[in-house]
């Protein structure tokens, strides 16, 4: 479960910024959305409303950066949607460009609570910590810490603990080995787990973390593969497929064999990079990039198994009007539709493991009448075991009897154009019936300015 989040000097973020998932002591409507943290509680649904431009979506940008950085590994490779970390501190005070930028994440996870701070100057690392979070009222306790590039790690979380001479070496070492561009937690949860299983541990929630871009989802990318190899995974898709109500009534996958000499002869650059990833590693999927010859909006992975080289597509199947089946490619299907099926393997995991899910503007080419139907049937569920948060301009989801107050929260920039966030429960609700009515009065912000402004174009 996501506790809480920071954010200082990234995108649109320029001082301190928190975004929690705390319930409210004043609300007590749907019990079950709080799920028990063992120290605390938490929310498991959290909606963010908020004007365009508002940085609502930079929030989520900036859950997926901090993602990335601890999946990578290295600086370097950590980007959002193309654009380099380096490129991210806020833009409109010309003295943050010489400030570091902030990110700090509390999370629980198989029974702990965690909170890991990283401190960053474009293509380097300042800081780092990864605390365990043991009782609300006292200090956390510091599992490793790095600083000025000296890295302390306690000797109690070490496998097999020692004497202050062997907890010192093992630091040394690791000070000596983690380079300035290197994520240290990403760097011990890969290649130090055994050694230090509670910092494995850590790691392993932000594998599991799902996060939905516009652009981009890495499990959806993987689609193809889990729907041909995880039997109750495909059952809970073909299932959910058909009453979405899109003409969709189940999904197939389409698995062709490839042959590397004639697809090397083709030149396509994305076909080539992703059968020499998958000759290097057998049995593992990888993601075929769109590309000049790959443009049609489909999901294609390509694996070695059983010693053949594969291609694996998603195919959407239809019921004809005699009552046959016809097969479709994803090209053929609506970006509404498209966007739903990337949603599934991020909804799956939030519902059945309990993971957390993150999507940036849900409602992007979705009928307003089916999400609110689709977040009603979450809502309202008492088996969901995992956290959803997402991003939105509908504000016909502004609901109670869908939400509780403490679970939503607005995005607005203030005077400087710096994003900041607040929940509902800051307010006191003169009509709790008519949340929606409220927010599109300006009651609670986070929402455009308009005034007249467009009155003055001169059309």
């Amino acid at each position: 479960m996501l506790i809480r989040f920071q954010a200082e000097n990234i995108l649109s973020f320029k001082d301190e910024v928190e975004f929690d998932t705390f319930p409210g002591k004043l609300c007590d409507s749907h019990p079950w959305h709080k799920i028990d943290c063992r120290l605390i509680s938490a929310l498991r649904l959290n909606p963010i409303f908020g004007a365009n431009g508002s940085g609502k979506s930079n929030l989520v940008r900036c859950i997926a950066l901090l993602k990335k950085m601890v999946t990578a590994g290295t600086m370097d490779e950590v980007d959002i949607d193309g654009d380099h970390a380096d490129e991210f501190y806020f833009r409109l005070d010309q003295g943050c460009q010489d400030r570091p930028s902030e990110l700090a994440i509390e999370y629980f996870t198989e029974g702990r609570m965690f909170y890991y701070h990283v401190c960053f100057n474009r293509r380097e690392v300042i800081e780092e910590e990864l605390l365990l979070v043991e009782n609300t009222s006292e200090d956390d306790v510091e599992i490793f810490r790095r600083k000025n590039g000296v890295i302390s790690i306690s000797g109690e979380f070490i496998r097999g603990g020692g004497d202050e001479e062997r907890i010192a070496g093992f630091s040394d070492a690791m000070s000596r080995i983690v380079r300035p561009d290197m994520v240290a937690l990403s760097f011990f949860g890969k290649h130090y787990a055994r050694e230090l299983p509670i910092v494995g541990q850590a790691y392993d929630w932000f594998e599991k973390l799902e996060i939905l871009l516009p652009t981009t989802s890495t499990s959806a990318s993987y689609l193809p593969h889990r729907l041909d190899t995880d039997p109750e995974f495909a059952e809970f898709v073909n299932n959910f497929v058909p009453k979405l109500n899109t003409g969709v009534t189940r999904l197939a996958v389409r698995t062709e064999t490839l042959n590397e000499e004639r697809e090397t002869a083709r030149g396509n650059a994305a076909m080539i990079k992703a059968i020499n990833a998958a000759i290097r590693n057998p049995g593992v999927p990888q993601l075929l990039m769109a590309s000049q010859a790959n443009q049609d909006n489909e999901f294609s992975n390509i694996i070695v198994e059983d010693g053949m080289l594969c291609k694996k597509t998603i195919a959407t199947i239809h019921t004809t009007i005699s009552g046959g089946e016809a097969e479709m490619n994803m090209r053929m299907e609506s970006d509404g539709t498209r966007r739903l099926i990337a949603l599934l393997p991020g909804l799956y995991a939030a519902l059945k493991n309990g993971s957390v899910l993150v999507v940036d503007d849900i409602d992007r080419s979705i009928h307003p009448l089916l999400l609110k139907n689709l977040l009603r049937k979450i809502s309202g569920s008492t088996d969901v075991k995992g956290q959803f948060i997402f991003t939105s301009h509908e504000s016909s989801l502004l609901d109670q009897s869908i939400f509780r107050p403490d679970e939503i929260w607005f995005a607005q920039k203030d005077v400087e154009h710096a994003t900041q966030l607040y929940s509902l429960s800051e307010y006191k609700l003169h009509d709790p019936s008519s949340i929606e009515k409220g927010y599109l009065l300006g009651r609670y912000g986070g929402i455009p300015f308009l005034l007249n402004r467009l009155d003055d174009l001169q059309w």
